[in-house]
């Protein structure tokens, strides 16, 4: 039994959004301000003990407006059921997928509702809205006072009236039929089914920062009253009975002259009568709580030389976090054990593990869960195996490039218009990845694991073909931005560089398209030319070998040829076992911007410094050496793109990019290039109007979640 997806509706960002779940880890990535905190959130709010715990900001901004639509409706005189069918809700939708074998569905049985003996599916509803009863306290407010808006005044009023009218309602959804439903009274149902726990980002480890320099220790605390249940697994109430044992025993030593002498501390109630004749002695009493030892009065130190041990704040953060988080979920663990009724599922959110990890923890953090849930379910030997599934939100590159592409879900951030509300788009790799074939899907996670590609969570991209390039693109970007405006400056944008290769960049083309990544790739020419030669049996062979551009016959470089694939031939099945087409220098001279530009992707290869001069560049040193002639020439100019070429053939590519990124200054970007950098730092052209759907909310101090 597992989660199989969740729809969420109406939150925050999550405004109409699906996400499928793996059956054991699902990672979450993307860019800040992404929703990945708003489903933590929404889960927290709809399985928390203390209620449900929604504001008025946390309704999507889409459709916050249909409260005052709602409002305007009661107030033509529409029936109560016209107004409450148009209120706004948030809406949680659980898909459960169970086994047609399994003998005892136990706390999901309820759930099940359709008729279909085949079926392996259930789906829970889980609404925060009003209800007819409720209805009137929604709109029972004081009248504004003269001169003040009415709505404004109507919205201020609806934070305190929302908490009133609003509450959680959980039905059972008939995947056959939706519209047999059955529904719950409160939320006693859901929380049998489904345990739902949080390990927050903010988890206070450093008491530099105002947190607790014992935050692991008050663990124990909890671990013990969960063991203390009568519920929890034998050997844990064994093991509480001996604490308490071994804590009496202490409160019988405190008390036979302990109290005696604190009894000597009291004052002197004599000097006022008291006691009395009819008064009984007052003698002090030491109690201890172990509970409370545990939490307040023990902590974890680490063991030192000399008898001398550390306390736990002396430990570095990345230790202290992991301890903490695997103690966490020992908690939870065990709190999943010790239920009366065992909730078929465990679903555990785990928020940014990396913080404090040094790289290599983290590349094992994800793969190392798995084995975490069998040696936590080890000591229950004579029970079930932990139905847990992890929802791990990162932003670390090497744990998003550690986990597998099925596993993981990319939070976009996507604001269609300039002065329109932004939302959350989720991309499910489980889905995208079915359009990249299984050979490159290898290739790419391979490649990202190794060089820690953070394309998951970078604004813009440059991908690039060697080392040159890479080394002088933070000086490139910096010469550029000095021409454009402060809000488009490259500086102020996240962009990532990917050194990828001629040979490799047109891999990323799909997975690129996927992510919706605003990506310049920079590439060169690599004109080649026929040459005959005599192979080693003496046997005339062509041969094809690179030379300048106005001796080259076609490119032999594969990202621009398959750029250039023609639209229908991609459309068709098994495209990508074809050889891409054979261009010559000519056609990509001809080539406009627009051509050049393939939905969030650009392509940037060389071409003339000067428009009217048909001069152009083979690779980037070259065209370097074209744009700054006065840097390798002693006469300040060169006759051609051929002469050029032959002295990058002697320049080293390393040296040649620190003397430029380090040493000259108020050198010239080559044409290419700045076309290109200029083009990724405008803002992305809006989707089309069909696919817009408002979603955002802005809290009360101002942070878009």
């Amino acid at each position: 039994m597992r989660i199989e997806k969740v729809k969420v509706e109406g939150f925050r960002l999550l405004a109409d959004v699906e996400i499928m779940l793996e059956a054991i880890s699902t990672v979450i990535v993307g860019r800040n301000n992404s929703g990945k905190t708003s489903l933590t959130d929404v889960f927290d709010r709809i399985a928390s003990d203390a209620g449900p715990r929604f504001r008025l900001e946390d309704f999507s901004a889409g459709i916050r407006q249909k409260f005052n639509e709602a409002r305007q409706l009661r107030i033509s005189g529409a029936s109560p059921e016209d107004v409450l069918a148009a209120l706004p809700r948030i809406t949680v939708t659980i898909t459960f997928r169970y086994s047609a074998d399994a003998p005892d569905l136990g706390p999901l049985a309820p759930f099940i509702i359709d008729l279909d003996a085949g079926s392996t599916t259930a789906i829970a509803r889980v609404e925060y809205g009003p209800t007819l009863a409720t209805l009137q306290t929604l709109f029972d407010t004081p009248a504004p006072a003269e001169g003040v808006n009415e709505v404004a005044h109507f919205y201020r009023c609806l934070k305190e009236t929302l908490p009133k009218a609003y509450a959680i309602q959980v039905a059972a959804i008939d995947p056959t039929d939706p519209s047999n439903r059955r529904n719950f009274d409160g939320t006693a149902a859901l929380s049998a089914v489904l345990q739902c726990n949080l390990v927050r980002a903010q988890r206070t480890l450093d008491p530099a920062k105002y947190g607790d320099a014992d935050v692991i220790g008050k663990l124990l605390g909890t671990l013990f009253k969960t063991a203390t249940a009568p519920t929890a697994a034998a050997a844990d109430q064994e093991l509480t009975v001996r604490l308490k044992a071994s804590v009496e025993a202490i409160e019988r030593g405190v008390q036979s002259d302990f109290d005696e002498l604190l009894k000597n501390l009291l004052p002197a109630l004599e000097a006022f009568g008291f006691p009395g004749l009819n008064d009984a002695e007052l003698r002090p009493e030491t109690s201890l709580n172990v509970e409370a030892l545990l939490s307040d009065h023990t902590k974890i130190v680490y063991a030192g030389a000399d008898g001398v041990h550390l306390p736990e704040g002396y430990n570095g953060l990345g230790t202290r976090n992991l301890i903490y988080m695997l103690l966490q979920l020992e908690s939870y663990h065990k709190a999943y054990r010790a239920r009366a009724t065992r909730p078929g599922i465990h679903l555990i959110f785990i928020e940014e593990p990396e913080a404090h990890l040094h790289p290599q923890m983290q590349d094992v953090f994800i793969n190392q869960l798995n084995a975490a849930v069998t040696k936590l379910s080890e000591k229950y030997p004579d029970e079930p195996i932990w139905q847990v599934q992890f929802v791990i939100s990162t932003h670390s590159a090497h744990m998003a490039n550690a986990a597998k592409f099925d596993a993981i879900r990319y939070f976009l951030n996507d604001q269609p218009s300039a002065d329109g509300p932004r939302r959350t788009k989720v991309k499910d790799f489980k889905k995208g990845a079915a359009t990249i074939r299984q050979e490159d899907q290898e290739f790419l996670h391979q490649y990202m694991t190794l060089t820690k590609c953070d394309l998951y969570f970078a604004d813009k991209a440059i991908m690039v073909e060697g080392v040159t390039e890479r080394i002088l693109m933070p000086r490139l970007r910096e010469i550029v931005d000095l021409n454009l405006a402060d809000k488009h400056k490259l500086v102020r944008q996240y962009v990532t560089v990917v050194e990828v290769g001629g040979a490799y960049a047109h891999l990323f083309y799909p997975l690129l398209d996927f992510l919706e990544l605003r990506t310049l790739v920079i590439t060169d020419l690599d004109t080649v030319h026929a040459v005959v030669k005599e192979n080693k049996n003496r046997q005339q062979v062509t041969k094809w070998e690179k030379c300048p551009v106005a001796a080259g016959q076609r490119t032999s470089n594969v990202a621009i040829r398959e750029w250039f694939r023609s639209k229908e031939e991609k459309e068709t099945e098994g495209w990508q076992s074809t050889p891409p087409p054979q261009l010559v220098p000519e056609q990509l001279a001809a080539t406009t911007n627009e051509d050049k530009i393939d939905g969030f992707r650009r392509i940037a290869y060389q071409v003339p410094e000067n428009p009217d001069v048909a001069v152009c560049a083979r690779s980037f040193e070259d065209a370097l050496i074209l744009a700054n002639p006065d840097r390798f020439s002693e006469q300040g100019e060169l006759v051609d793109a051929t002469e050029a070429w032959e002295i990058a053939a002697d320049l080293p590519k390393a040296d040649t990019a620190l003397r430029f990124a380090l040493r000259e200054h108020d050198w010239v970007v080559p044409r290419y290039i700045k076309e290109g950098l200029i083009w990724l730092s405008e803002p992305p052209p809006p989707p089309a109007v069909d696919s817009l759907i408002p979603q955002d909310v802005v809290s009360e101090n101002g942070v878009t979640n």
